[in-house]
Parts: C-alpha cells; sequence; structure tokens
C-alpha cells in the first residue's frame, strides 16, 4: 500500500517536471528568437558584405541572466579592441577606482631667487595620457611659483618601469603606430607626433611643422599649392 501511494505521488511529480521543462525549453526558444541581431543591425553587416556566419554579439544587462542580444555568443572571435575590457577590468581590481597617475617634479639644485641653479628633474609614475598642453600647464605652474630660470639640464627619470625589450613591429609589422607603443613610466604625447600643413605666406607651397617640435629632424618636399 506504501509503494502504492508513492507511485501515486510520484507520478504527477514527474508530470510536472516534464511540463516544466516544456515550459523551459519554450522560454529559451523564445529568449533566443527575441534576442536575435535587431533587423537594421543584421542589414548593415550585411550591406557591409560582412556575413552574419562571421558575427559574435552578446548584449546583457548586468542585473539580468538573460541576454538583450545573442548571437553566435560561443563562437570563437578575435577580441580586437574588446580586449581593453579585460585590462581596464585589472586595473580597476589591482589599482581601485579612485587611483590617480602622478609626476613629480624636482629640483636638482639650490633655487636663488627665481632661478634654480640645477637640473629639473622629472619623475614619471606610468600616467599614459600625459600631453604637450599638460607640459604647458607644468611650465605654467612653475612660473607662478616665481621660477623663471633654469641653470642646468631637464632630466627624465623613467625608471619607475623596468620594462623588458618591447618589439613595437611584433604585433602587425607596423612599428610607428601610436597603439604599438610599450609600457613606459614617462609616456609622453603618446611617442607620436602631428604634422601640421599650413598655406606659406606666399600662397604658393605649404608649411609643414611638427608638434611637438623634434630636434634634428628635418622636412623637405613640402607639397606644393594648385588651384582648384
Amino acid at each position: 500500500m506504501s509503494a502504492m501511494s508513492n507511485a501515486a505521488w510520484l507520478a504527477p511529480s514527474r508530470a510536472a517536471a516534464f511540463g516544466s521543462a516544456i515550459a523551459l525549453a519554450a522560454w529559451l526558444a523564445a529568449a533566443d528568437a527575441s534576442a536575435a541581431l535587431p533587423r537594421a543591425v543584421a542589414r548593415a553587416f550585411l550591406d557591409a558584405g560582412i556575413p552574419l556566419s562571421a558575427v559574435s554579439a552578446y548584449v546583457r544587462d548586468a542585473g539580468s541572466a538573460r541576454p538583450l542580444v545573442s548571437h553566435q555568443p560561443r563562437k570563437p572571435m578575435n577580441p580586437a579592441s574588446t580586449m581593453k575590457l579585460v585590462t581596464t577590468f585589472a586595473a580597476l581590481e589591482m589599482l581601485g577606482p579612485d587611483y590617480r597617475w602622478k609626476t613629480e617634479a624636482y629640483a636638482g639644485g639650490p633655487l636663488s631667487g627665481s632661478t634654480l641653479e640645477g637640473a629639473l628633474v622629472l619623475k614619471g609614475y606610468g600616467d599614459p595620457k600625459i600631453t604637450v598642453e599638460q607640459f604647458q600647464a607644468l611650465i605654467a605652474a612653475l612660473r607662478a611659483t616665481g621660477l623663471t630660470t633654469i641653470r642646468g639640464d631637464l632630466v627624465l627619470d623613467r625608471s619607475y618601469f623596468a620594462t623588458a625589450a618591447h618589439d613595437p613591429a611584433a604585433f602587425d609589422a607596423e612599428p610607428l603606430k601610436p597603439y604599438n607603443v610599450g609600457p613606459d613610466a614617462l609616456l609622453v604625447n603618446f611617442k607620436s607626433v602631428r604634422l601640421v600643413f599650413a598655406p606659406n605666406a606666399a600662397g604658393d607651397a605649404t608649411d609643414v611643422r611638427i608638434e611637438p617640435p623634434v630636434d634634428n629632424v628635418a622636412l623637405r618636399g613640402a607639397p606644393q599649392l594648385v588651384a582648384g
């Protein structure tokens, strides 16, 4: 009698479990359908000559387990710039969201009135965003202290990073691209320069200048201006 009672109790449970499985399968199917690539996005890929079989996309709200977009999410793809998410997460995890890079300036000699009798030492700690404009602000800040003359060298201290040898051409054989620059404790202007072209005073050619200026670099063969 007991066995029969157990059997009678199990039967509806199995039916309920089977029904739940069907409901779950139906929900997943609906989720897959609703998470498909939006038509406008799919059309944009196709118009660009990119087959949808070559696309992988996964978009999900951080507070939900259900994807908003899910198209071949497990297909291995080249991560490209999304790899920055990994390094950004590592930086936030190790340094914290309130971390601030610093670059320090030291007097390498005594101050005599408005004159530094020695070198000006700049020590870098890895700030990747030092630009020419920031150096201009630094000069303005030094002048605001009353300093007008430096009778010494400008010493750049990059010793904070003990970096290994870096081959900027190893990634894609483009060693001059700014994104191939290696780590540097005192990286300035992304180790890149900008070429500025402007008509000369005579109006028959262009003047070309390098920003920031680079010693021992001469530009020849500036483009000529033509009517058009």
